[in-house]
């Protein structure tokens, strides 16, 4: 074979070769909506993890909250039992040795 017979042969495979990998337009068109579609549903997917997470941090935040509402409730019913006159009474008479003074030496200033 001479060499104009070779570049002749090789430019036909060439041409060949271009023109059975090229895509068309069509085909373009659908390779670029599948992409569209499965970015899509990835992106459905992932938002629906996201809230599903937020939603159970919410729902854990609440029973927390639930439960230090109730903590606090106790804690203000143990304070006011502990501020009861009467216990403090009974504390400074017992422990300390503290007593409560008669009228005659209760002595009112007046200013």
């Amino acid at each position: 074979m001479n060499a104009a017979a070779r570049l002749a042969h090789q430019n036909i495979l060439t041409r060949h070769f271009v023109l059975a990998h090229t895509i068309t337009r069509s085909q373009c068109a659908i390779m670029l909506m599948s992409i569209a579609v499965l970015l899509s549903a990835l992106g459905v997917i992932y938002i629906t993890q996201s809230s599903r997470v937020l939603y159970a941090t919410f729902q854990h935040s609440l029973a927390e909250q639930d439960h230090l509402h109730v903590e606090r409730g106790q804690l203000l019913l143990e304070r006011s039992t502990w501020l009861m006159q009467s216990r403090i009474q009974s504390i400074a008479e017992n422990k300390i040795g503290m007593i409560v003074p008669d009228a005659k030496s209760v002595v009112i200033v007046h200013e």
